[in-house]
Parts: C-alpha cells; structure tokens; sequence
C-alpha cells in the first residue's frame, strides 16, 4: 500500500456551491480531486490529496469560493492520514 498524502475534506449545503469550492480548490494548489459525495440533506462533500501545504491552499480557495456561492458547512484537513482511510475514498 502506497502512502498517502495529506488529504482535505470539504463539505457544502448545496452542489453548486460544492462545485465552485472544487473548482477553485484544483487550480490554486497542485492536488488530486479524489471523490465526492452526496451525503444527504442537500448535504455534498469532496476530497482532494496532495502535499500539506498544497491542501491547505486548496482547501481554504475551495472554502472562500463556495462560501460566496452557498453554505460551508466543514472542512478538515489530515496532514498524514493512517493507511486505513484510503480505504473510505476508494483510492
């Protein structure tokens, strides 16, 4: 099993709102879209992977972005997740 990088994890209120954070999230910071999610609830989340500080850059661009478009509602970055998590991004 590979080792992973850091990853982020953002959650929005609306899909709009969540492909706008996406979107921006790619082009600030050299990171991997890794999945998204519709969790429930108008609910919607995405993971991306790469270096630290390149997570935390895209994260905090994906947050300011889907913010001017809807609700934030989470974000969490995992500087070196454990090996299990891969699991859960089907990575």
């Amino acid at each position: 099993m590979a080792e992973m990088k850091a990853i982020g994890i953002l959650e929005t209120k609306s899909l709009a709102a969540l492909i706008e954070g996406a979107d921006a999230s790619v082009k600030a910071a050299h990171v991997d879209l890794l999945a998204w999610r519709a969790i429930g609830s108008g609910l919607v989340s995405m993971v991306v992977e790469g270096e630290v500080a390149a997570v935390r850059s895209a994260i905090d661009a994906g947050k300011d972005a889907a913010a001017r478009v809807g609700e934030v509602t989470a974000e969490l970055v995992l500087p070196k997740p454990v090996d299990e998590i891969e699991g859960a991004f089907g990575a």
